[in-house]
């Protein structure tokens, strides 16, 4: 009777165990992709910053397509992708609201992280 109620005990102590490590598990791999996300998308608003001759009205471009992104060099996990859109918001057309999109599939549902700044075509900054 005491050997089976210690594998019962045991049983239930492995169980939680498991459980707690397959939550932690899930969210380290959700915080991977949501962490490269992000800086992927700070490292594309940096190469703006650095390069405001290639801000021009564009909606949802991929940032290959406007040469961005060479300067990024970790590897992009794969199932990540990304959409620039940059909209004129003065009639100067100088000023620009831009937006970062990222999006990729996670445990089958469609994850999306948005970062949005404004910056002035040719110059430096803000």
């Amino acid at each position: 009777m005491e050997v089976l109620l210690a594998l019962v005990i045991f049983t239930i102590i492995s169980n939680m165990a498991l459980a707690i490590f397959s939550t932690a598990t899930i969210w380290i791999k959700h915080s991977r992709y949501e962490s490269t996300a992000t800086y992927y998308a700070a490292s594309l608003l940096e190469e703006l910053r650095e390069k405001p001759e290639k801000i021009k009205s564009v909606s949802m471009a991929e940032p290959e397509i406007l040469g961005l992104g060479e300067g990024y060099t970790p590897a992009i996990p794969p199932g990540i992708s990304a959409g620039i859109d940059m909209e004129k918001v003065d009639a100067l057309d100088r000023l620009y609201r831009i937006r970062v999109t990222l999006s990729w599939y996670e445990g089958g549902q469609k994850q999306k992280l948005c970062l949005l700044t404004m910056m002035r075509k040719g110059e430096s900054g803000l």
